[in-house]
């Protein structure tokens, strides 16, 4: 009988998780995380970043093999370059109006251990889907994380071209900021309770 009710969940597509698996709900803490970005601009590079960022991600730090998934969010219009005109000029391009949010949905994670500890990072490639300006696209991004006082710390980057989401890069006095961009996150997160 157990066989044939683990043949059918294998059927279904279910996972049957291993015993002594916990995985755990874990949430940003907002005030110490963030988002970012590098643009190149012949007049001068600049970076922007927020940390009006949210989200809950499942996983369990013993054992990275069962993978993880969530998602995390960001509001685009409060990305700050440090320069108030050019934040309102990115806001209209991104047109924050219109598309309130980006997010990153998890699809898979493969780890350079099998699990977190307080030390050494254990490097990450995350794969998934990346909105933004309502293009979905397929991204993969570098991280590291480790456990900080019983929290998750990833930290990650990766590139993107804003034609590859319908973004045409903004230009002034005849140049425009290059279509490739860096992106990274640096999160903090919490076990949910």
């Amino acid at each position: 009988m157990c066989r044939h009710l683990l043949v059918a969940l294998a059927l279904l597509g279910l996972t049957v998780l291993p015993a002594g698996a916990e995985p755990k709900s874990y949430t940003i803490v907002p005030t110490r995380s963030h988002v970012s970005f590098d643009a190149v601009y012949p007049l001068g590079d600049f970076s922007g970043s927020t940390e009006d960022v949210a989200g809950e991600f499942t996983l369990d730090p013993a054992n990275l093999g069962l993978g993880a998934t969530g998602s995390l969010t960001a509001n685009p219009a409060t990305l700050r370059t440090g320069i108030s005109g050019r934040d309102r000029d990115l806001g209209k391009v991104l047109e924050v109006e219109k598309y309130p949010e980006i997010r990153f949905s998890v699809g898979g994670v493969q780890a350079s251990f099998p699990s977190l500890a307080e030390r050494p990072d254990t490097a990450l490639t995350i794969t998934g889907t990346l909105t933004i300006h309502g293009v979905e696209r397929a991204t993969a991004l570098t991280a590291r994380a480790r456990i900080v006082e019983g929290r998750l710390w990833v930290r990650g980057e990766g590139t993107l071209r804003m034609t590859d989401f319908g973004i045409t890069p903004p230009r002034k006095f005849f140049l425009a900021v290059k279509d490739e961009v860096r992106v990274g996150f640096n999160l903090l997160l919490a076990p949910r309770e």
